[in-house]
Order: C-alpha cells, then sequence, then structure tokens
C-alpha cells in the first residue's frame, strides 16, 4: 500500500467547553491526502516551467513524474521523522 501521508488538512468538528466534539460533528473531516497535496504542487511547478530552458512536458509526463517526486518527499519526511 502507498503511504499518502495522513490528511494534509484536516478540519477537526468543533468542540465544546469541556474539550468534546460539539453535537452533530461526530466525524473528523479528513480532507485531501498529503501525497495528493504533495502531487499538486509539483504538478503546478512542472507546468508553469514547461517549454522553458528546451524542457517540455505532457500531461502524462507531468502526472507520473508529480507522483514519483510526492512519493520521494513522503519517504524522505519518514527516514527524518524516524530519527
Amino acid at each position: 500500500m502507498t503511504n499518502d501521508g495522513g490528511s494534509a488538512f484536516p478540519i477537526c468538528p468543533p468542540v465544546d467547553e469541556t474539550g468534546r466534539s460539539a453535537v452533530g460533528y461526530p466525524f473528523p473531516e479528513m480532507g485531501m491526502r498529503l501525497r495528493d497535496w504533495f502531487a499538486g504542487q509539483i504538478a503546478a511547478g512542472m507546468a508553469a516551467h514547461s517549454g522553458t530552458a528546451g524542457v517540455s512536458f505532457g500531461p502524462h509526463d507531468i502526472a507520473g513524474r508529480a507522483y514519483q517526486v510526492a512519493d520521494a518527499l513522503l519517504k524522505a519526511r519518514e527516514l527524518t521523522h524516524d530519527e
């Protein structure tokens, strides 16, 4: 199973004065996965620079490479957290 990095921007339910989840909000909103957020940021950068300096990326190049780099970022993050 691919490490997705967990939630990038989780939204926790509001809490009452005792610190318990407020009524009507039983589940946190997990939000986007960190892997997808990383890939989107990488894809945006690749798309912005495509066609410059003699480098051109097609949609499939960007999508595939963005997730490869996102996976590498998550792996580096695991190694950093393990130390």
